[in-house]
């Protein structure tokens, strides 16, 4: 047989091996959203190598990697694999591609980059991923979904969101108050328009879908945003389309990076023989507090201890208590911490109790040292959720956002991510 003949046999095999890996791990019903399967999986954070702070997203035919780090508090050496599937521009797998059409390299890897927690009261194993690898990479812009699968116990661990994009145009914001009266100050609106002159685009009313993301949620985003208006090289969305956002707050911060002193947010620190506990500040609700202008990270988070020098594997987990005043507890909801590190979702980890002898919601959460940017949301029991209710919102408070152009003209199989923009907020008093 031929040799060529011989290696393409063996990819079909390799695939269609693939693809029965795949559907045994779809069967355990994939959340193509960012989520944790496992209790036992902590910390998980997803970026481009170049910021901890940044959002999963990297240029095709780029340089650089996305860097996934996660806990496993079981400790030992487990074994994980990796898979990422192509999705279309609402998250769903792309069905008219194939693995062959956008992955270079094969599927189901395992991660081999893992190291034991080092002198820590808490054992742990932390994870390490960077894509694209010798072992799997992309050829297609668009959405994609990493897997991560737990070999061991044929569990999916975890599912993260990134995308890959492919600049043929460029994007044009700005941010002004909302233009509705009655909240001019307290929400921001977006306008936008896409130029295209190096990019032709035959019906960009049609082929073109705009998601905006706030601070990296996807849980409040505008999605299939199209245009109404292309003149020449200039396409834009009409004054009907308003895109707006309640600014909310400043985040709250709690540094946990350090035991020798208390850092910002934290009130106390208790050391024993097998834990830590870190009280933070009480906090109180700003709903009618004016806006005060300071630095934050968007939400985000970072892993780091300032007392070793090696904060993947020297960082403690420590017991983090959280106060929060409110003369009057919230009968149609449950209270919740809520920011990147929950990936902005209610988790049952970070919800809190109402004391009604002390008037004040509390909890408590296994965190990991780092500095971690946080706000209170309320989840009320139809399922809707509210971050004014104890941050208030504010039109002038500094956000992060992103705007993702999509594509699928007439004759392509699949969504095309063709630009991506990112920028902050600065309207001030």
């Amino acid at each position: 047989m031929h040799k060529a003949t011989i290696l393409l046999t063996m990819k079909y095999l390799m695939i269609i091996c693939s693809m029965i890996m795949a559907l045994s791990v779809n069967a355990q019903d994939i959340v193509y959203d960012n989520y944790v399967y496992l209790d036992h999986i902590k910390s998980v954070k997803f970026h481009h190598s170049s910021l901890a702070t940044s959002e999963p997203i990297i240029d095709l035919n780029s340089n650089g990697r996305l860097l996934l780090t996660f806990d496993d508090m079981l400790g030992g050496d487990r074994d994980y694999t990796y898979r990422i599937v192509h999705c279309d521009k609402d998250w769903n797998p792309s069905t008219e591609i194939s693995e062959m059409d956008y992955l270079v390299g094969f599927n189901d890897e395992e991660i081999r980059d893992y190291e034991y927690s080092n002198g820590t009261k808490v054992d742990y194993t932390n994870y390490q991923l960077a894509i694209p690898n010798d072992d799997i990479g992309w050829s297609l812009s668009g959405n994609y979904l990493l897997i991560v699968t737990d070999d061991d116990s044929d569990e999916l661990a975890l599912t993260r969101r990134f995308m890959v994009s492919d600049r043929k145009v460029t994007i044009g914001s700005k941010i002004i108050r909302s233009t509705q009266l009655n909240r001019m100050l307290y929400d921001q609106e977006i306008e936008m328009f896409i130029d295209n002159k190096n990019y032709p685009i035959g019906n960009p009313q049609s082929e073109l879908f705009i998601t905006i993301l706030q601070n990296g949620r996807w849980d409040n985003a505008y999605t299939n945003v199209q245009p109404r208006v292309a003149s020449g090289n200039k396409i834009t969305f009409d004054r009907t389309a308003r895109f707006t956002f309640p600014g909310y707050n400043q985040f709250r911060g709690a540094d946990l990076r350090a035991f020798r002193s208390r850092g910002l947010g934290v009130y106390s620190i208790d050391i024993y023989e097998d834990e830590i506990n870190i009280l933070l500040d009480i906090d109180i609700p700003r709903g009618n507090v004016l806006y005060q202008n300071y630095e934050d990270i968007n939400g985000d988070f970072v892993i780091e201890t300032s007392e070793y020098s090696d904060d993947r594997i020297r960082s403690e987990y420590v017991n983090t208590y959280f106060t929060l005043e409110s003369k009057d507890r919230v009968y149609d909801g449950d209270v919740y911490v809520i920011g990147a590190f929950t990936n902005w979702q209610a988790d049952d980890d970070f919800r809190l109790e109402y004391d009604v002898k002390r008037k004040v919601y509390r909890g408590s959460s296994l965190m990991k040292q780092g500095y971690y940017d946080y706000q209170y949301m309320v989840k009320y029991d139809d399922g809707s959720t509210d971050c004014e209710y104890f941050e208030g919102s504010h039109y002038a408070t500094r956000n992060q956002y992103h705007i993702l152009v999509y594509q699928r003209s007439f004759n392509e199989r699949y969504d095309e991510l063709i630009s991506v923009s990112s920028f902050e907020s600065v309207l001030g008093y």
